[in-house]
């Protein structure tokens, strides 16, 4: 007998959504019109549940007619979450899920001790594997993992890193031009994508998880070859990335203070 396909409850999926976005929009409050507005749901309906949450615990509202902010009934789940995962745990779930998705590697590099390293993989189910492991020590100027971590550094470990890259004569130092270039590039867009710059016909795109002080602390990147990441598209993945980068920035935060 073939498996029941699950029946979605799309009330829960918008309860859900409606806490999730105070989360996303960094606030400490919201109005019926702009949980509307941000969600594309009718005023009825946003009116609705969250009457139901507030009734319930999860929002509580500022006043008779005031905005509605999280309650009380999320903190005992918070922490029990906080309990049950370590950063690695979390990166992990993240790192499997994006690979289940595209089918594509996905690797995690951190800074450790000033150098990139990849510190984690998951593999693909593609039987042309891509050449990153566990270990391997990545370019701070060539390819997407070490770029997406070295464009958010401090400023005198990145200043010292160049010194140490380019001498004076002048092609090296246009070639530091072009790099600075490139940093301020990835830092306005929030990623960097690499096509053949380490291996012929791999292409990435790596985004960066930043600590407490906005350094990068990680960088994320799905790898893969260039014609199946176009076809499946790069838009998309890079797309999902950020975002899950932003929610992984956000939950190590958490866990830290």
């Amino acid at each position: 007998m073939p498996e029941k396909q699950p029946q979605y409850i799309n009330s829960i999926i918008r309860a859900l959504n409606i806490l999730e976005l105070f989360s996303k929009l960094n606030v400490q409050s919201l109005g019926i019109a702009e949980i509307s507005r941000e969600l594309g749901l009718q005023k009825t309906s946003t009116f609705n549940i969250v009457k139901t949450l507030q009734h319930q615990g999860w929002l509580i509202q500022d006043g008779p007619n005031g905005k509605y902010m999280l309650g009380s009934r999320i903190l005992p789940v918070s922490m029990m979450v906080t309990r049950n995962f370590t950063t690695e745990d979390i990166i992990l779930q993240e790192m499997h899920r994006l690979r289940d998705l595209y089918n594509e590697d996905v690797v995690l590099t951190a800074m450790v001790d000033g150098i990139p390293i990849c510190v984690e993989k998951v593999h693909s189910a593609n039987i042309l594997r891509i050449q990153s492991q566990v270990g391997r020590v990545s370019n701070f100027v060539k390819g997407s993992t070490g770029k997406a971590l070295f464009a958010w550094q401090p400023e005198a470990f990145v200043t010292e890193t160049l010194d140490r890259l380019f001498d004076n004569t002048p092609q090296s130092q246009q070639a530091r031009r072009a790099i600075v270039e490139q940093m301020e590039q990835i830092r306005r867009q929030g990623y960097c994508i690499s096509v053949s710059e380490q291996d012929e016909g791999v292409m990435s795109v790596s985004v960066p998880i930043f600590d407490e002080q906005g350094y990068a602390r990680y960088s994320l990147a799905v790898i893969g070859e260039e014609h199946r990441f176009r076809q499946k598209g790069m838009d998309a993945i890079r797309d999902d990335v950020i975002e899950t980068c932003k929610r992984l920035t956000e939950s190590l935060r958490f866990i830290h203070n």
